[in-house]
């Protein structure tokens, strides 16, 4: 997948069909692996960001044209992940708000209002849960 759509775009379709089988169908034909990342940060109580969000301005490049997209970002998010064992060194709450300041001007606007939804853990996508996403890949750990 790769940047083909954005996720605010997957999750547009995914909202759009009606059957649980349509919805499934959906998750797995965007199957990849900083796709399936998103999807357990989002459900993996474990998975707690400690980033304060920031006020920033919303990036006003049209999809497609800005300058990163969230797959893109999605190897970097362990930076915003409490306890998160990538993270070497400590990085100071102001910096941490900074690296997400860039990233969320620098993501297409629907991009970035669904990363701040991540990382509040509310990501208001009607019938995307996790018994869902479990459902659509049985492999993915949403436990720890």
């Amino acid at each position: 997948m790769s940047a083909e759509k954005l996720y605010s775009e997957i999750f547009d379709e995914f909202e759009a069909t009606t059957s649980k089988q349509e919805k499934i169908a959906i998750l797995r034909k965007y199957d990849h692996p900083k796709f399936r990342n998103f999807l357990a940060m989002a459900f993996n109580p474990n998975c707690v960001f400690d980033v304060e969000l920031p006020p920033y301005r919303p990036a006003p490049e049209p999809a497609g044209l800005n300058f990163t997209y969230l797959d893109m970002e999605m190897s970097k998010m362990y930076r915003f992940i409490k306890d998160h064992p990538k993270r070497t060194t400590d990085i100071s709450a102001e910096k941490k708000k900074e690296l997400l300041t860039v990233i969320l001007e620098s993501l297409h606007a629907d991009e970035a209002t669904l990363l701040c939804a991540l990382i509040k853990k509310d990501l208001d996508i009607k019938f995307l849960t996790a018994k869902l996403v479990k459902e659509a890949y049985p492999d993915i750990n949403l436990e720890d």
